[in-house]
């Protein structure tokens, strides 16, 4: 009996010593899809993606990555939108670094920090919303993480539009959990990985497709 209870106590422990071990992905919640597109279809990167037929990511040399912005739902207080306003930030800059280091495109363009470009040819859109963004418990992390105790929690949906015709080509959504790290973690750390992961992981399903590979779970 006492070797049952002492086997969660152990990895307790040694979570506690080592550290975070990672945000979890997880079934996105009610995504919301755009342009008639709605992500439905399962990929071990990008978690729930819908694809335009005929979409191909090779023709675009150049992708614009616009600032995401947070649903009004999860903002209660001047304090939220703070918050919301660096996460938001943080994941802007994520995704201009991982689609930079691809190569996959000649061109990133940060439309937090440039206009978009004229005459730059087919030109791909990033655009998208985090539509869940909760911080959770560090306390509740703190004793019970290993149980899902207290997790933050993040959903950024994606649209890629092609902007010589304003059409939506692709959207994506992804969720993620994060309840374990040291003394249970804090809210911005859990976060940060969260959106870090996701930037990449939606990097790799762009560079799978260049590829010709479908969604896949």
């Amino acid at each position: 009996m006492r070797f049952r209870f002492a086997v969660p106590l152990v990895v307790l422990a040694l979570v506690g010593l080592t550290g975070c071990v990672g945000a979890q992905q997880v079934r996105p919640d009610n995504p919301r899809g755009a342009g008639g597109l709605v992500p439905s279809v399962d990929d071990k990167d990008a978690g729930l993606v819908g694809v335009a037929p005929n979409f191909d990511v090779k023709a675009y040399r150049v992708v614009a990555v616009a600032p995401f912005t947070v649903s009004e739902s999860e903002i209660k207080d001047e304090g939220d939108r703070r918050f919301a306003d660096k996460m938001t930030g943080y994941l802007h800059t994520q995704l201009v670094r991982r689609l930079t280091e691809s190569g996959l495109f000649t061109r990133v363009v940060n439309l937090g920090a440039a206009e978009m470009p004229k005459d730059a040819g087919h030109i791909l859109r990033l655009d998208g919303e985090i539509t869940r963004l909760g911080r959770g418990s560090q306390v509740a992390r703190y004793f019970a993480g290993a149980y899902g105790a207290g997790a933050t929690r993040a959903q950024i949906e994606t649209r890629f539009v092609d902007v010589p015709t304003g059409r939506i080509v692709m959207v994506t959504a992804d969720r993620r959990k994060a309840s374990v790290g040291w003394f249970g973690g804090d809210d911005d750390a859990h976060l940060e990985e969260s959106f870090d992961d996701a930037a990449r992981d939606l990097t790799k399903f762009l560079t799978r497709l260049s590829r010709g590979e479908s969604p896949a779970k």
